[in-house]
């Protein structure tokens, strides 16, 4: 980590950054003492090579395995965690993202994808059903017709297609997915953390609260937002017409 920012990058690219058992439980690791870390103020993740992630790591998978059990103590811990981070995420998605690919990158705030980045279900070929998250997260992005269609068709939705269906949030070329990710990390890294937090917690929960709690946990929110450093330097640097420097932990 430097200056605030959290780099995350999958290292595998002989096999598209499939990820072992034993990768997640380094990643979930990884995001549980970010979660604990004042000092990391943003999550950038990205792959090596052609691919974000490809999946899960089948070369040593066999018919008798326990499906069910390495995603509920493997997969799915390391996607909660991630998900759960209180600090900002982006996903730098810079080829295939696929499985727990897919899954790592909608688990992120924002994805940012290159224009040759692929997402795709591809579990049909297989016999078996989208996980890591998919039902989850893909109806929240598509509509629930559009989310079938990629389960029945395993069909890959690309770069300028994903944008337009919502899928990711922005694009760029793919030379330029890099530090065009990372420059809007900065952003986020410069920002006032606690209000940060407090509107991604918000929207974490707004579904269930309904119009009423919304409005009422914002107005709670503010509340104690107004009484942060954050907020006089915001104020102050307001009224000074100049940017606000907002507190880092060190």
């Amino acid at each position: 980590m430097a200056d605030g920012l959290l780099r995350v990058r999958l290292s595998r690219p002989e096999k598209m950054n499939a990820l072992a058992d034993e990768d997640c439980r380094a990643l979930t690791r990884l995001f549980e003492g970010a979660a604990k870390d004042q000092a990391v103020r943003c999550v950038l993740i990205t792959g090596s090579g052609r691919a974000f992630c490809a999946g899960r790591d089948l070369s040593s998978a066999t018919a008798s395995e326990d499906a069910s059990a390495i995603l509920s103590e493997v997969v799915n811990p390391m996607l909660q965690t991630l998900h759960d981070l209180p600090q900002p995420t982006i996903a730098a998605v810079n080829g295939a993202a696929m499985g727990i690919g897919l899954g790592l990158a909608l688990a992120c705030d924002i994805v940012f994808a290159a224009e040759g980045a692929r997402f795709a279900s591809p579990f049909a070929r297989l016999g078996a059903a989208l996980d890591s998250g998919g039902h989850y997260f893909l109806p929240r992005r598509l509509t629930p017709g559009r989310t079938l269609e990629m389960i029945y068709t395993g069909d890959a939705i690309e770069g300028a297609e994903a944008l337009r269906l919502g899928l990711v949030d922005r694009l760029a070329p793919d030379r330029l997915l890099e530090p065009a990710a990372e420059t809007l990390a900065r952003r986020f890294v410069d920002g006032p953390q606690a209000a940060f937090r407090a509107q991604k917690a918000l929207i974490r929960v707004s579904e269930t609260l309904g119009l009423a709690g919304v409005l009422a946990e914002e107005a709670r929110i503010q509340g104690e937002l107004a009484r942060t450093p954050d907020y006089a330097e915001g104020v102050a640097a307001f009224q000074a017409r100049r940017a606000p420097q907002f507190r880092r932990v060190t």
